[in-house]
Parts: structure tokens; C-alpha cells; sequence
């Protein structure tokens, strides 16, 4: 007995003494082969317009696709000059040229090396003139490419116009002037009068604040902000008389005897008249930067402070471990353990200059479990580290016993961060079984993040054909080329890679609406109902409404007698459906009251949780509630360092599928959406005082860049005849308007649509619909010279040929004339017959 005693002794001691040399082993491994980040080493350069340094650009190690980085737009001097100043951070520059090219990229119109220029140990000064092969009022792409002291290339890009009487330096300098006074409640008074302080302003929280808060608001309230940094400008868009800017800068508070640090960002739409300035727009965004060492533990609190968006806080399945990103920085927090890990950012104590704090980048939590393993994408530009200069895809491995951060794969990416943004915000999605899931330009990638080999399982995503569950592990997609003519869906659950096809049945197709939950909606229409009017435009009409789960259980079915489908959103708890009724002549539909299905599924409240407190100074907060007490005595935080390896993990996707034709939307914000339906773009782009551009980067419609009055004086009126209706006039004129002769009404008797004659006669011009547009909206074309056609219920049509401040001009065939009508009365009446109006760009 004592032996076997003896034995199991001498067998404990070699054991735990085995740990510790096991350990050593691992600690010592982890010293050798881990590092940490590099540190940034990019230069910054401004452009410098009447000594204000404004549009700060960031550096590219890789060509990118021109077309689609307009983050600032630089108007040049009359005389096309440009001053830049480089912010070397240390950098020997060795060689600087630049180029011009067409906004789309593809014409280079000048490439030039610049010989003169004014250094010294921090900056570098140039100015150079623009040679006259640019046109006046147009946008180019232009290039600044710098070689540092090791042969390396870095591009910088912007857009610049040579146009006169844009009134650049006073839209900035009173930009500059509203910053100031915010902050001085007695300059401040000058600045009321532009505000538009009414209901639909949030005075509950400084995290978001715009034209229509409260002048206290506006005026920080009754905290004590200290500015600390210079406010950093840049000029997103520029017109005659409007300019849209951002405004960027860091401020202070003092609680007690700690500081506490906030990045502020001011976007701003202001008008320039001889008379005054106007503000037709002013948000304002407050975040907290998030300091760990700043004692933020508050019992079982992690308080987060200020915040101008919502946390996105991901826990394992008991809780016991949970990641959150909070200002594009990643922890995570051990509850069992009472480990608090700093696992990703790019700016820190110890990196914290302009180029590190730039925040043209994300962080997505994938997944998080119960051993305290997190892992997370980072998309966008990278600021530093071993992809610094370039845009892509990271997906990092946090390993949480070893401490260490690994990374998985790299997917570059040569367009824009926004860009990139809106379809990684559709579908990014880790599975069990280790697959990544991406959708990128119109494509759906599955990625085995072991061996890093990838395929496309579905292409040519577009509007209407493709939908994502909330959580990102269901899909569906129709299968067939055609939206409209799809007798197949494609059910996918991502986490164990089941596949289900859903057949439309005979004499049906079948479409996709979306998801509740893991529930697949969608619609049935009988080929019979499917509509197409003489404009073109198609009425699918679904007389069935599914929702069915992923084992091919019906849940519901929405059926109504004489009653179709066109649309179906899903608005928070609800889906909402279009309907529409048949016409009594049993030709095409005509618009009833919409219908709702509520979703009564229970949200799931987690271990851990985001809480939004309010407080009497600092109003709304941001908190986390942890499931249990934070022991600061036992309290360890970790600063994870990165797995170094051998070769690489670069994933470069084939060349780029034929994809369908899209529209980007840009806002104040930037890029705040892309759409395959124009119509869409355009009222998206109206809400938020946007524009509208197409894959060449040329634009498509434009907020506000309109005259108070214009009329197409080579268009005049023409009455109908036996042989010619409303619809074949307002055609011939359009195609008479663009040098084009030809009798539409011979088309159109074969059975030829307006949209198909007007895409096979206007080769140059691309045909949009804009159905479902605001009548002023579509002015825009008419400030153009571009005629609209309107098309009415009863299938006449009529051109919208002009306007001023209160009326409209048509050209109405069944009249005969050109007449006028009242904008109101107009904007009711195309309203009344549905908003179809057709138009094109050259």
C-alpha cells in the first residue's frame, strides 16, 4: 500500500513539474515566434487651398480602381494650379510625379514628375499646374505618387474640377467659423439663426446631433468640452453654390481627477449665396474612446461612455466570455477567468498620430466560445501592420490560452473601404464547420479557412434575387438569369451546408422576400399575372405568400381573394406587403392598402448585455452589463501579440464576374448603399441629400445641383393623330431631341416596350427607369436638357420639358401644346397614376 502511495506521489511531482517545462516550452515558443504590429510608416499629404490644409490623404502601397475612392474632391486654382503639402513622418521621398485621368480611370490625360519643391525635415511643399487638357466643370482622377528612399511606390488618391466661382475657402472658412462657436456660448449666439431646432432633433443623447436639435445641444450642454486637436476638413463634394464637408477633431472632459478623450466628426451641407451662407444640413457624431487602463470597472459594469452608434457585443453560448468593438477596437472579457483582453486596434498609447486613428476600417466579431477563443474580421484600410496601404479582408484567430492572435486568411480589395463595407455588411458569416462566407461584388464566396480554397456559389447577385437571415447563417437565391422568370429557389443553411431547392410549381414562378428569423419568406405568381405594361414595366403579381422553415415546413400561407403581392419589407417585428387589385378591364393592377404579418418571435435576451442609461450631464450612455461582479484585485488585462508564419495566407479572387449594372449612393457619411434599381438609388440618395454614380464613376443624379428655372427650348408641341398616339410622339421627339429620326408607333404596333426602343436607338445613353421618383427629382434631367417622359394609367404619356420655382412645362400630345402646370398639382397628379417616368443619361 505505502509502494502504491509512493508511486502515485513520485508520479504527481512529475507531472506538475512536466507542466511547468511544457509551459516554458510554450511561453518561450510564443516570445520567438510572435510580434507585435508594425507601426505606421506611410506619409500623409493635404492639399493646400489659400493656406488651409484640408482633404488629408491617406497612402496606397497597390494600384487601385480609381473610380471608386472619392472620399474628397479638390477644386483647383483658375489658373489649374495645386499646392500639396507631405507629411513625411520620417520618410525620405526620392521621387514625386503625378497623374490625371478620366474619372473612370481608363484615359490618362497627363503623367508628369515634379522637379520643384520646398523640404525640410517634416514636410514637403509642392505646387504644380495642371496642363489645359482637362475640361472646365468636370471631374477628374487625380494620382500623387511619392518613392520613398527603398524604391517603394505609394498612391494617393482625389478627385479635383477646374470650374470658376466655387467659392471653395469661404464654405471652409465658415465651416471652420460654426466648429468654433460651438464651443463659446456666447459666440454661439451667432450661429442659431442657422439651425432649424424642431421636434425631429434627439435631445437625449450627445452622441448624435444634427440641424434640428436644441441650441443647448448643439452647444455641448453643460459639459465642459476642451478641444484638443485642429479640426480636419475635408471637401466630399463641391457645386457653384453647395459644398458638402466633413469636419474631424478629438475633445476632452475632465471627470474628477481622469480625462476622458472623444472623437467628434461634424458633416456639414452648406450654400453659398452673395448675400449669406446657408446650413442645409449639420450632424454631428461624439464617441468616448474607450481606455482600459482608466479604471472603467464599476462593479459589473464596463462602462463605455458616449456613444454615437450601437455596441456589437457577441457572448458564448453560457456567457462566460463575450467580445465587443467599441471605437474600431476589439476586447474581450473572460467572466470565469476575470481576464480583460485588448485584442485589436490600430491605434493605441503608443501609436496614436493621424494615420493610425484614421478609422476607414471595421471590426466584425464572428464568432466567440466557452475556452475564451474569439474570432473577428478586419475589413477595410489597413492603417499598419503587414497589409499597411491596402484594402481587403482580414480574418484573425484570438487564442485565448496561448494569448496570441493569429491570421487566417486576406482577401485584397480595389475599391473603396465604403464600398467593400456595404457587402460585407450583407454577408459575413463563419460556420461550424470553418468555412467563411463572404458577398463581394455581386458574388457569394465560401472560403475553407484551413486550407484557404474558395468557391463562387452563387453570381450575379442583384435587387430581388438574393436575401440573408439577420444572423447571417441562412441564404437563399433564386436560380435562373431572370428575377422575373425564376421557377427555382436555392435554400442554404451555412452551418452545416444543407442545401433545399423550392420549386415554383407549374405555371409559376417564384421569388424571395426575406427572412424572420430562420424563416424563408417568399412569393408565387402565376405567369399569367406576371404584367408588362406599354411603358415596359413589370407588375409581378404573387397571389401566394410563403414562410417556411429550413426543413421545408409551411408556417403560414398568405392568400386573398383577388388580391396580389408586388412587394413584401420587413419593417422591425413585421412584414409589410404591397398589393394590388386587378383592374375592372382586367388589364394591369391597381394600387390597394398595404397588409402586415407580425413576427411574435421572443428576442432572446444574452448573459451579458448592452444598457443605455441616461445620466443628467452627459445624457444618454453606453454600458455593459457583465452577469457578474468585475473583481479589480484579481483583474489581469492582456495585450494579445501576433502569430508570426511562414508564406502566405492571400486569397486573390479571379477576375470579376460579368455583373449586372449598379448605382452607388453617397451621402454625407459616403457610400450608403448600391442598388441594381436606379429608382431605388435616387430616393435613397434624395433622403440623404446624396448623389448618385454608376460603376464609371460618372453621376447619375444629384442633390440639389439645380437651376431655379430651365425649359428644353427645341422641343415644342405636337398633336396626336390616327396614326400617332401620346406614346410614339413623345418618343419621336426624344430621338428627334438626340439627332435620331424614326417613326416609334411601327415599333410599338409589333408590341416593342418604351424602355426596349428607347435602349436600342440611344446606343450612347444609358435608359433609366425612375419610377416611384419625386417629381422633383427627376427635374434634375430636365435641368439637364433631357426630356422625362411621364407615362399615365391609361397609357398616354406626356413630356416633362421644364420648370421654375412653382410650375412645370409639358409637352402634352392629346393637347397639341405646351402648357403649364402647377408643382403641386402636378406632383399629385403623376402620384395618382402610379410615378412612372422614364428618362436616360448620355
Amino acid at each position: 500500500m505505502k509502494r502504491i502511495i509512493v508511486k502515485c506521489f513520485v508520479f504527481i511531482v512529475l507531472f506538475i513539474i512536466s507542466l511547468f517545462v511544457i509551459s516554458g516550452i510554450l511561453n518561450k515558443g510564443n516570445t520567438d515566434m510572435t510580434t507585435e504590429m508594425g507601426k505606421a510608416s506611410l506619409p500623409l499629404i493635404y492639399m493646400n487651398i489659400e493656406n488651409e490644409l484640408v482633404n488629408c490623404l491617406h497612402g496606397y502601397t497597390v494600384n487601385m480602381k480609381g473610380n471608386y475612392l472619392r472620399d474628397t474632391l479638390t477644386p483647383l486654382e483658375e489658373d489649374r494650379s495645386l499646392t500639396i503639402s507631405i507629411d513625411k513622418y520620417g520618410v525620405n521621398i526620392n521621387h514625386l510625379s503625378y497623374e490625371v485621368r478620366s474619372v473612370d480611370g481608363k484615359r490618362l490625360v497627363e503623367s508628369t514628375k515634379v522637379l520643384a519643391y520646398k523640404e525640410n525635415d517634416e514636410v514637403l511643399t509642392a505646387t504644380f499646374t495642371i496642363k489645359d487638357l482637362i475640361e472646365k466643370n468636370t471631374e477628374y482622377s487625380l494620382i500623387i505618387l511619392i518613392e520613398n528612399d527603398k524604391n517603394e511606390s505609394i498612391r494617393y488618391y482625389t478627385r479635383i474640377i477646374h470650374a470658376s466661382n466655387y467659392y471653395a475657402i469661404e464654405k471652409l472658412k465658415f465651416v471652420k467659423y460654426f466648429n468654433s462657436a460651438t464651443f463659446n456660448k456666447v459666440e454661439a449666439e451667432n450661429i442659431a439663426r442657422y439651425l432649424e431646432s424642431n421636434s425631429e432633433g434627439d435631445n437625449t443623447t450627445f452622441g448624435n446631433v444634427n440641424i434640428h436639435s436644441s441650441f443647448k445641444q448643439i452647444t455641448w450642454g453643460d459639459m465642459r468640452v476642451t478641444k484638443v486637436s485642429e479640426l480636419n476638413m475635408s471637401i466630399k463634394e463641391i457645386a457653384n453654390q453647395t459644398a458638402t464637408i466633413l469636419g474631424e477633431y478629438i475633445v476632452s472632459i475632465k471627470e474628477g481627477s481622469k480625462i476622458n478623450y472623444y472623437r467628434v466628426k461634424e458633416f456639414y451641407r452648406v450654400k453659398y449665396t452673395s448675400d449669406r451662407m446657408y446650413l442645409l444640413s449639420f450632424e454631428r457624431t461624439m464617441s468616448q474612446v474607450f481606455d482600459e487602463n482608466s479604471n472603467p470597472f464599476i462593479g459589473s459594469k464596463i462602462m463605455l461612455g458616449i456613444q454615437n452608434k450601437s455596441i456589437d457585443l457577441v457572448e458564448s453560448d453560457g456567457g462566460n466570455m463575450f467580445a465587443f468593438v467599441v471605437g474600431n477596437q476589439l476586447f474581450s472579457y473572460n467572466v470565469s477567468d476575470n481576464k480583460f483582453a485588448v485584442l485589436f486596434g490600430f491605434y493605441n498609447e503608443n501609436n496614436k498620430d493621424l494615420r493610425t486613428v484614421y478609422d476607414a476600417h471595421d471590426i466584425k466579431i464572428l464568432n466567440v466560445d466557452e475556452t475564451g477563443n474569439v474570432r473577428f474580421m478586419v475589413f477595410g484600410y489597413m492603417n499598419r501592420g503587414r497589409h499597411e496601404g491596402t484594402v481587403g479582408i482580414q480574418v484573425y484567430l484570438y487564442n485565448s490560452l496561448l494569448n496570441t492572435i493569429e491570421e487566417e486568411v486576406y482577401i485584397p480589395y480595389n475599391k473603396s473601404y465604403e464600398l467593400l463595407k456595404v457587402d460585407v455588411t450583407q454577408l459575413s458569416y463563419v460556420s461550424k464547420l470553418n468555412y467563411l462566407y463572404l458577398m463581394l461584388d455581386c458574388s457569394v464566396y465560401e472560403i475553407n479557412l484551413d486550407t484557404q480554397a474558395y468557391s463562387a456559389i452563387a453570381n450575379g447577385i442583384e435587387e430581388g434575387n438574393f436575401e440573408v437571415s439577420n444572423d447571417n447563417c441562412m441564404i437563399v437565391v433564386q436560380k435562373g438569369e431572370d428575377i422575373n422568370k425564376c421557377t427555382q429557389l436555392m435554400l442554404m443553411n451555412l452551418n452545416t451546408q444543407n442545401k433545399t431547392v423550392i420549386e415554383a410549381g407549374y405555371g409559376n414562378y417564384i421569388k424571395p422576400l426575406g427572412f424572420m428569423e430562420k424563416d424563408l419568406i417568399y412569393g408565387i405568381a402565376k405567369k399569367s399575372d406576371i404584367y408588362k405594361d406599354k411603358s415596359g414595366l413589370l407588375t409581378f403579381a404573387m397571389h401566394t405568400i410563403c414562410i417556411q422553415n429550413e426543413i421545408g415546413e409551411i408556417l403560414k400561407e398568405y392568400i386573398q381573394d383577388d388580391v396580389y403581392v408586388t412587394k413584401g419589407s420587413i419593417v422591425e417585428n413585421q412584414l409589410v406587403l404591397s398589393r394590388v387589385r386587378k383592374n375592372e378591364n382586367g388589364e394591369g393592377y391597381l394600387v390597394i392598402e398595404d397588409d402586415q404579418i407580425l413576427n411574435n418571435a421572443e428576442v432572446l435576451m444574452g448573459k451579458n448585455n448592452i444598457e443605455i442609461p441616461t445620466t443628467e450631464t452627459f445624457e444618454k450612455i453606453t454600458q455593459i452589463a457583465v452577469k457578474s461582479i468585475i473583481n479589480l484585485k484579481t483583474l489581469k488585462i492582456l495585450t494579445p501579440k501576433e502569430v508570426l508564419f511562414e508564406g502566405g495566407r492571400e486569397i486573390a479572387f479571379e477576375s470579376e464576374k460579368e455583373i449586372p449594372d449598379r448605382y452607388y449612393v453617397y451621402g454625407l457619411r459616403g457610400a450608403q448603399g448600391v442598388f441594381t434599381d436606379v429608382g431605388n438609388a435616387i430616393n435613397l440618395a434624395n433622403n440623404l441629400s446624396g448623389v448618385v454614380l454608376n460603376d464609371s464613376g460618372s453621376y447619375v443624379w444629384i442633390k440639389g445641383n439645380r437651376s431655379r428655372s430651365n425649359q428644353i427650348m427645341a422641343i415644342s408641341g405636337e398633336m396626336v393623330t390616327e396614326d400617332k398616339n401620346s406614346i410614339a410622339i413623345c418618343l419621336n421627339t426624344i430621338l428627334k431631341l438626340e439627332g435620331i429620326m424614326r417613326n416609334t408607333e411601327n415599333l410599338l404596333n409589333e408590341g416593342e416596350d418604351v424602355l426596349t426602343i428607347l435602349e436600342e436607338n440611344l446606343v450612347d445613353s444609358k435608359i433609366l427607369d425612375l419610377s416611384g421618383c419625386t417629381l422633383d427629382s427627376v427635374l434634375y434631367y430636365v435641368n439637364k436638357d433631357i426630356p422625362v417622359l411621364a407615362i399615365l394609367n391609361d397609357g398616354n404619356g406626356v413630356l416633362i420639358i421644364g420648370f421654375n420655382e412653382t410650375q412645370i412645362v409639358l409637352m402634352d400630345p392629346l393637347k397639341g401644346t405646351l402648357y403649364k402646370k402647377g408643382i403641386t398639382e402636378a406632383e399629385q397628379l403623376f402620384s395618382d397614376n402610379g410615378k412612372v417616368y422614364i428618362s436616360y443619361v448620355k
